[in-house]
């Protein structure tokens, strides 16, 4: 009976802990992820990352629920530079150390049409829009300013960056 009792705590308990996660999770009804490095004649990224596009979006859609039929709000990425100490074109390695782009958030496609004064707005109509630098560095690198870092271990810039800019970009929807 006691261990009945102790199992019916622990589960209550761990139940208790995982409502309040659940409760936070976010949902979108879409995600859409482009790599855009026009503005940069001399770049090789995607010689070396080809799928940076459904990486970057495979890992923003592991961090929420997706459910196009849902009235959730839906984003675009667009990454418009990768570099390694500034420079776009990359070295041999393909390894790179700061990725760039804009995020913007739109209402879902499901929301209510509203109506205004003198004109209907749209359902897909932008909420908003930001743009974000991610920056890997090592060690105690000073970071320039308005830029968010993380410190990836030397042997993956490319799945940490990919990762925490997924990450970031999934935090900051509710400062939409």
């Amino acid at each position: 009976m006691k261990l009945l009792l102790s199992t019916a705590l622990c589960t209550g308990l761990t139940l208790a802990a995982v409502g309040p996660v659940v409760a936070m999770e976010k949902t979108l009804s879409g995600v859409d992820v482009t790599v855009d490095l026009s503005a940069y004649a001399d770049n090789n990224v995607l010689q070396y990352w080809p799928t940076l596009e459904a990486d970057l979006a495979t890992a923003i859609a592991s961090k929420v629920t997706l459910d196009d039929a849902a009235d959730a709000p839906r984003i675009e990425v667009e990454i418009n530079k990768v570099a390694i100490d500034g420079d776009t074109m990359l070295p041999d390695t393909g390894e790179f150390n700061q990725l760039e782009g804009t995020v913007s958030t739109y209402q879902g496609l499901n929301d209510a049409v509203s109506v205004s004064a003198d004109k209907l707005e749209n359902p897909d109509e932008q909420i908003g829009s930001y743009a974000l630098q991610m920056s890997a560095v090592s060690g105690d690198a000073p970071a320039p300013e308005g830029w968010v870092t993380i410190e990836p271990s030397q042997d993956d810039f490319y799945a940490a960056l990919v990762d925490a800019y997924a990450t970031t970009v999934v935090e900051r929807l509710d400062d939409e």
